[in-house]
């Protein structure tokens, strides 16, 4: 399929095993465990809890939960900023959703092209980046739905 040639590296967020298996590029160890993070962009960082509680517990923070995902982005001044802390449903969840906005963005510029100049073949990558689309709706609503009851993923 021509969708993959459309999308940029790092365009969608990596999964949990591939920030597993990044190196750890700094620790923080506390009483409830312990967070390591696994990747830096410019604007973002991406930290792994890798020991810590089992689950959610008003007794630890929640970015203390084995296997959620914490991520800061940088502030105009330069700072870190917490952003949000993903449960691992959620963060599955957030990968579809990056992979649905890269899939509409991809379409708006293959439709752009065909405005431009008509071509078979571009019709023929909007059609399959629009099935491909509709297949990522679909799980993004049974993601949702798992992620709205409490599912783990």
């Amino acid at each position: 399929m021509h969708t993959e040639t459309l999308l940029r590296p790092f365009d969608v967020r990596p999964g949990l095993t591939t920030l597993r298996q990044y190196p750890t590029l700094c620790e923080v160890a506390e009483d409830w465990g312990r967070i390591e993070l696994k990747m830096e962009t410019p604007d973002t960082r991406y930290w792994l809890t890798t020991r810590g509680l089992s689950s959610k517990s008003q007794s630890a923070p929640i970015n203390f939960v084995i296997d959620y995902v914490t991520v800061e982005k940088r502030t105009s001044d330069g700072r870190w900023d917490l952003s949000a802390v993903f449960s691992p449903a959620a963060w599955k969840l957030s990968q579809a959703f990056d992979y649905s906005q890269k899939l509409y963005r991809a379409l708006r510029e293959l439709r752009e092209r065909l405005e431009q100049h008509f071509s078979w073949e571009v019709k023929k990558q909007i059609d399959e980046v629009w099935r491909e689309l509709e297949q990522t709706n679909q799980i993004l609503v049974e993601l949702s739905e798992q992620v709205s009851a409490g599912e783990h993923v």
